[in-house]
């Protein structure tokens, strides 16, 4: 999922994102209204997908380096997404989907306990409420106009998810990851000032609802499970 998601977002900057977006300081005339491939040429397109390069190669090596490699790529991918501005912003996600593939993977060799596991489900559920609470705080100081399809969709969905998920129920983390998914290919075809937050906010849900999908065993529907790599107790 990792490697499919540097891939889409390598297509996306290479041929949706505006040219201005690269790092460095542009002068040239003409730049403005032009995507990365059409100013920069396909080299471009090869430089965008390494990071999906770098997702990938824990794949290709033997299972005793994969975590040490997908560590160092997350490691890599982290301090590119800081230090590119606007470009790092678009591989966001990809950095913190790899660092999720990297460490739930080691956790779930070393199995997880009853209070490991409920401690994850909450602190998912927290995060999980965030967009809600924002929204329950603009409406409450009428800071900006806020119509009834978006409470229900930004806070009353969210808490639905958060509490599925505190409840350790596999189907609310596959639910929170697809929604995660469906904003974050929204908010690339309507951007608009509040891009940045829909994208993050989007990538968390992804993450943690992949995670949770993968860690939690099919059928499980409580919080004190003991997770481990074949899903027993």
């Amino acid at each position: 999922m990792t490697v499919g998601l540097g891939v889409l977002t390598a297509a996306y900057v290479s041929f949706g994102m505006p040219a201005l977006d690269v790092p460095g300081e542009v002068t040239d005339a003409g730049i403005e209204g032009q995507n990365v491939v059409r100013w920069y040429g396909w080299v471009a397109v090869l430089l965008a997908v390494v990071p999906a390069l770098v997702a990938a190669a824990p794949l290709v090596l033997p299972a005793k380096t994969r975590g040490w490699v997908a560590a160092a790529g997350a490691a890599v991918l982290t301090v590119f997404v800081l230090v590119s501005g606007n470009l790092g912003l678009y591989y966001f996600p990809v950095a913190l989907m790899l660092w999720a593939a990297t460490i739930v993977p080691w956790v779930l060799r070393r199995g997880i306990g009853r209070a490991a596991a409920r401690a994850w489900h909450l602190t998912a559920a927290v995060f999980l409420t965030l967009p809600a609470l924002l929204i329950g705080s603009a409406v409450f100081h009428d800071t900006v106009e806020v119509t009834w399809p978006a409470v229900v969709l930004w806070g009353v969905l969210p808490l639905v998810l958060a509490v599925l998920c505190a409840c350790g129920m596999r189907a609310g983390y596959a639910v929170t990851a697809v929604a995660g998914a469906l904003v974050m290919v929204t908010s690339l075809f309507d951007q608009g000032l509040l891009f940045a937050a829909f994208w993050l906010f989007a990538a968390v849900y992804l993450t943690i609802g992949a995670s949770g999908f993968t860690a939690t065993r099919p059928g499980q529907t409580g919080a004190a499970g003991r997770w481990s790599p074949d899903g027993a107790e």
